[in-house]
């Protein structure tokens, strides 16, 4: 055999071993991504609620309206702020409330930047001490709440920090990492409910994609204690490096 085709050989036996590592560390890579059985996007949310009872006279906003704080959404007149008032009491305004006691108003503030939801204050109507006017969705401080169901083994490689990737909507993937896991339990089975944070979730870009209640897909990685998870670490960090991922 000439040395040409010795060359072959060995070049063909190479390539063949590149191929079948590299199929290798792909397999691996993927044993440690668990899809969501369901996710939703989930952010805070603020309730606006009734101080003192009376009836609605001004509405300001509506379902899905975008408020910043400090903003009017609700006048109240209240014959018993104004009673309170008469007899001595000096009740002060709040971040939630302004307060104009010798008339018996009280007008509530939106305490969040973010959309109005869950309209309960109507003009005209009656509101007790406590009852709920609205609420508000904020903008900032989204999540992601993912369910899994995972074996016990898969269960004990799940760690604070880990990567996980978000696939929106309009298939746009966005980078985000596990925040907390709680374990519940659904007809019978144990549940993994995970939190994903993503700076991404809270661009302005995102418009409704971004909303409260947006279903999403969370592929997860767990920890790999396998022979293989220092190789696999390195490809993945090259190809990351230039750019190939």
């Amino acid at each position: 055999m000439n040395l040409r085709n010795h060359i072959k050989l060995w070049g063909g036996i190479a390539a063949v071993l590149i191929l079948m590592t590299a199929l290798t560390l792909l397999f691996n890579q993927r044993q440690q991504q668990v899809p969501s059985d369901h996710a939703i996007v989930d952010a805070p949310v603020s309730n606006v609620a009734s101080s003192y009872g009376g009836v609605v006279t001004q509405v300001f906003v509506a379902e899905g309206d975008e408020v910043t704080v400090g903003e009017p959404m609700f006048v109240v007149t209240s014959a018993s702020l104004q009673q309170a008032f008469a007899q001595g009491a000096q009740p002060a305004s709040n971040v939630a409330f302004d307060l104009d006691p010798a008339r018996g108003l009280v007008t509530y503030k939106a305490v969040a930047d973010g959309y109005v939801t869950n309209v309960k204050g109507v003009l005209g109507s009656f509101v007790n001490d406590g009852e709920s006017l609205a609420a508000i969705v904020s903008d900032q401080e989204r999540s992601v709440l993912a369910s899994y169901t995972l074996s016990p083994l898969d269960y004990g490689r799940v760690e604070l920090g880990a990567r996980a990737e978000i696939l929106m909507p309009n298939n746009d993937r966005l980078s985000g990492e596990v925040a907390g896991v709680q374990i519940t339990s659904s007809n019978g089975e144990t549940v993994s409910e995970v939190r994903v944070v993503s700076d991404e979730l809270n661009a302005a870009e995102l418009g409704t994609l971004g909303q409260r209640g947006t279903p999403v897909s969370v592929s997860m990685s767990l920890r790999d204690d396998g022979f293989l998870a220092g190789p696999t670490d390195a490809v993945l960090t090259f190809l990351t490096k230039i750019g190939l991922r």
